[in-house]
């Protein structure tokens, strides 16, 4: 993401490019970490992979809230690539119906104030109940369910972030050290849900003298 951060002229390079989706960023980060060796490189096919992931997330930044609540609707439920493949049960109802309510703020039908309070204190309770040591993916993504209940918008940064930091906790548990493969395959997932909720088309292939002189200058300033 540093290297799309330079390509985009952000006057500080940063993991989160201003052209960017933050939640989408954070996705490609986890990428980043879990296909780095032992020594916190990449290799040089592995890189191409990575910024491969950060260049399909340029142009995302600038959409309405409706089409975030969508999204945060597929992180909960999507059969691909939702937390809600870790519950079942209870934890599984509450996340649907979460999931529900944001899909109602995407539509235009918003749910009153008090549904949403009820399904707050419904997953609050199912979190408590969950045995962490059992079955962490669980936890996180009910907190993921959870955290969605409060103000999410745009310009609600901090809940958008915690909401994706509990879905990517969820994930990293539930893939484990080798499960770079399916890391690389929930970002996909998770930036052509937001890409194809947002109408994006489709970005240009990327260009690799760009790429290299963005790494280059990245270097020189570390």
């Amino acid at each position: 993401m540093n290297a799309i951060s330079y390509m985009n002229g952000d006057t500080v390079v940063t993991d989160f490019p201003a052209c960017s989706a933050r939640p989408l960023a954070a996705f490609v980060q986890w990428c980043n970490d879990v296909l780095a060796g032992p020594d916190g490189y990449l290799s040089p096919e592995d890189s191409l992979l990575a910024l491969d992931l950060a260049w399909l997330t340029v142009g995302t930044a600038e959409v309405p809230h409706t089409v975030i609540h969508a999204w945060v609707a597929e992180l909960l439920t999507d059969p691909r690539w939702g937390v809600i493949h870790y519950v079942e049960g209870d934890a599984a109802q509450a996340i649907c119906d979460i999931a529900q309510l944001h899909r109602g703020v995407a539509t235009g039908d918003g749910a009153p104030i008090a549904a949403w309070a009820g399904a707050d204190r419904t997953a609050h309770a199912v979190a408590r109940s969950i045995d962490r040591t059992i079955n962490a993916a669980g936890l996180y993504a009910v907190r993921a369910a959870h955290q969605s209940t409060s103000p999410i918008s745009a310009d609600h940064d901090a809940t958008l972030d915690a909401v994706t930091g509990h879905a990517l906790r969820a994930h990293r548990v539930a893939a484990g050290v080798t499960g770079s493969a399916r890391a690389i395959e929930l970002a996909r997932h998770a930036i052509s849900s937001w890409r194809h909720l947002a109408g994006l088309e489709n970005v240009d292939d990327i260009d690799p003298e760009s790429v290299e002189a963005a790494l280059q200058r990245i270097w020189v300033l570390a």
